[in-house]
């Protein structure tokens, strides 16, 4: 269907392409006779073609060696080394890029020794130019417009070789390693990119749908794309019925995967789904997750509900124990020589008076805070309330410490993804910890029992993320992820509609904060009926890593389908 569809596409273009088409219709008499023109313009583009090298890196290396330098056209790059023993070797990294508006394609890969072309190296040399995750370059392998990819230069004396028996020819040697890209034409590449699966879907009214809020993919890029998200549609309007379910199950690395959206860079962000079992993925309950975690304990913190927090300024909820009998209350406190002052006094806790020493005298080197009914946290040091809030939500260095499902995530991804970490995009994984309604935080009439609210509960499918803190990414030093890897937001699963990325039979973790009660903080999780709700963080519900495939990931067969995903290779 994809294929019959694309050709219709391009026989109408072709027909685009006539400048001037006129058809004469004589109808018998010359009186009564009528010329009928169609014309039309064709206005070719302006399309560019640049790809280069850039960055070089040098990476490791038991020799020294010339720096690799890039030529003024930056299509050679040259050095020079030394292998002196056994076991030598030298290694560098050089940017492939594509900076213009057309698509590459690897087209050939040759090596030449001493001018010629060879497929086997001298025995006692390894030489390899590879993706920078040590998988070898491969033709047809699309360089997209507008992404880079990564290579890997290694030159080595095997370790087992004898010195003595190395010709004197060859005492030195002249290697060149060619990579050749042509253009990739859309009948090559469109059909094939998985971006365009949902894309196609969205244009077409069917599974997916066209994102128009505001948005910021990556750290480092602008966006340049736009975003489409799947969303299932029913056979009828009654939500009994079958959720209609094709073409976003994907199998890469290994692992089964769903579709969730592309990104505004053109990549295609997908959520775990289990290990795909005769080329299926027909998996449910505890097998779409790689297993359970809290999302943090301990969970008696605001800091807590953060993917990382900063263990050295958060306080923590007391008991629910009513202050001593007769203590004053403040609207405020004032703090000198290691003293806290109560201000505005009070002998009853009400939605102004939260701050309290426990004492008749209003003095203290430690206050309380009551924000819920007679749960109270304890501040120290000359911070208030407020400052503890800051610290602990929104200061710049509040992301030192990963939470529990964060160090769950990471462990398997070095387990199971390092080798396809060049395949992915470092996207930004969005941990909003923005205060919508502050509750009994909220020293100047925050309720005796009103929870500290997230932004989540006013914007259930905006996918803005506006703190620099929030902004998990690899690229981004205030919120540094070690692999690029993450989970789902709120935002995200509201987009969705009724999927079965959602109703997976189990309980699992979405990374976005909602509330704060009495004693715990609360964090979105999907039930296992598929229904957003939120729960306490020291919970233990199964964890869906998110990833996102590079621009231009095309996939190689399958249609989407839990039966026959898409194989992307």
């Amino acid at each position: 269907m994809r294929k019959n569809k694309f050709v219709k596409r391009k026989q109408q273009s072709m027909k685009n392409t006539i400048i001037l088409l006129i058809l004469i219709l004589g109808l018998g008499y010359a009186a009564l006779q009528s010329n009928l023109n169609i014309s039309g313009l064709a206005n070719m583009g302006n399309p560019t073609w640049n790809i280069h090298w850039e960055n070089v890196q040098v990476k490791s290396g038991s020799v020294s060696a010339s720096i690799p330098t890039i030529d003024s056209a930056q299509t050679t790059v040259t050095y020079s080394v030394v292998l002196n023993l056994p076991g030598d070797y030298y290694e560098f990294t050089v940017d492939a890029v594509n900076s213009g508006t057309i698509d590459g394609m690897i087209e050939s890969i040759t090596s030449k020794l001493n001018g010629a072309t060879i497929t086997n190296l001298p025995d006692y040399l390894e030489y390899s130019v590879s993706y920078s995750d040590g998988a070898p370059l491969v033709a047809n392998h699309l360089l997209a417009a507008g992404t880079t990819e990564k290579y890997k230069v290694r030159i080595k004396y095997r370790d087992d070789i004898n010195l003595n028996q190395i010709p004197a020819s060859d005492q030195t040697l002249s290697l060149q390693f060619t990579v050749k890209y042509r253009q990739a034409t859309s009948d090559a590449i469109t059909p094939n990119r998985l971006y365009n699966v949902l894309k196609d879907a969205a244009d077409e009214g069917t599974y997916a749908k066209k994102y128009t809020g505001s948005h910021h993919d990556s750290f480092t890029e602008e966006p340049t794309k736009d975003i489409y998200h799947w969303h299932a549609t029913y056979d009828n309007y009654d939500l009994i019925k079958t959720v209609i379910i094709n073409k976003n199950n994907v199998i890469f690395a290994g692992f089964c995967w769903q579709m969730i959206r592309t990104t505004d860079t053109g990549g295609v962000k997908i959520i775990y789904n289990g290990v795909p079992s005769s080329g299926k993925c027909n998996n449910s309950g505890a097998d779409t997750s790689i297993g359970t975690s809290a999302f943090n304990t301990p969970s008696d913190s605001p800091a807590y509900v953060g993917y990382m927090y900063n263990p050295n300024t958060l306080i923590t909820a007391k008991a629910n124990r009513a202050a001593t009998s007769g203590s004053l209350f403040g609207t405020g406190v004032t703090y000198s020589s290691g003293t806290y002052t109560l201000t505005n006094t009070s002998t009853t806790y009400d939605e102004t008076h939260h701050y309290t020493c426990n004492n008749t005298t209003g003095t203290c080197s430690t206050v309380r805070y009551y924000y819920y009914n007679n749960y109270y946290t304890e501040i120290s040091d000359g911070r208030t309330i407020e400052q503890c809030l800051t610290d602990m939500l929104s200061a710049d260095n509040v992301n030192q410490t990963s939470s529990a499902i964060k160090t769950a995530v990471d462990n398997w991804y070095e387990s199971n993804m390092m080798s396809y970490t060049s395949k992915l995009e470092d996207t930004i994984f969005c941990g909003d910890r923005n205060i919508r309604e502050l509750g009994g935080w909220n020293p100047n009439g925050g309720g005796k029992e009103a929870y500290l609210e997230f932004k989540a509960y006013a914007t259930n499918n905006d996918l803005s993320c506006t703190r620099t803190i929030d902004k998990f990414s690899v690229a981004n030093a205030k919120a540094q992820l070690i692999y690029p890897v993450g989970l789902l937001t709120y935002q995200e699963i509201n987009l969705l509609a009724y999927t079965d990325i959602e109703k997976t039979g189990q309980r699992y973790w979405l990374g976005t904060p909602d509330y704060i009660t009495s004693r715990s903080a609360n964090v979105y999780i999907i039930n296992d009926d598929g229904a957003t709700v939120s729960n306490y963080i020291y919970s233990t519900y199964g964890v869906r890593p998110v990833i996102s495939l590079k621009p231009g990931t095309l996939y190689t067969s399958g249609d989407g389908s839990k039966n026959s995903p898409y194989i992307v290779e």
